[in-house]
């Protein structure tokens, strides 16, 4: 199922904003001097932001929260929903689902396995939108609690193309893959 594609009025991220990043790399440097200072403000707010949810946080989400993923490509994202048939309840939802976020950063494929409270909503970027659409690579990402369900999270990242992906999950799981080169004298390359 593809992630639907909407326009918002209201930002979607809080604290890494698509606006702040555009005045950060503004031509006119008075208005990047005080981008700059509203970005360290934004990194100090956020960092603020996830000690207070550290106690609500499992370990695989406090990982999340520490990786570094500026500038790894992306390389796909699935997203996966199912009916689920036992008795319905209000705290969960009457299917399951799962996304898969895989990146490419140095010599390492990361996949994020995301265990979904609802469908992941993307944001499109806004018109002004000045830097390349061609490829999409990760930005910047925050992390929040949602505030429609209690005790569940959400993921926004910010794409290079501008675009907003926003995860809405109950729990994650992170696997890294490190790509290794074949050596001439490995055995699993010679031809018998």
């Amino acid at each position: 199922m593809k992630p639907q594609t909407e326009k918002s009025s209201d930002p979607v991220m809080k604290f890494f904003t698509p606006e702040l990043l555009i005045r950060f790399n503004s031509s006119d440097d008075a208005m990047a001097d005080r981008a700059d200072e509203d970005w360290e403000t934004a990194i100090r707010d956020y960092r603020r932001h996830l000690d207070e949810l550290s106690d609500q946080m499992s370990a695989q989400l406090k990982k999340l929260a520490g990786l570094c993923l500026h500038d790894a490509e992306l390389l796909a994202v699935d997203e996966a929903m199912e009916p689920f048939f036992p008795v319905p309840s209000e705290l969960f939802p009457n299917w399951s689902g799962f996304a898969i976020l895989s990146v490419k950063q140095g010599d390492e494929i990361i996949t994020l396995i995301y265990l979904l409270s609802d469908h992941i909503h993307r944001h499109a970027s806004i018109e002004t939108w000045p830097f390349s659409t061609a490829r999409r690579h990760w930005l910047y990402d925050e992390i929040d609690v949602d505030p429609m369900h209690p005790g569940m999270f959400i993921h926004r990242v910010l794409m290079s193309n501008g675009t907003v992906l926003e995860i809405p999950f109950f729990s994650v799981l992170i696997h890294d893959i490190p790509l290794q080169e074949g050596h001439e004298g490995d055995g699993s390359r010679r031809i018998a």
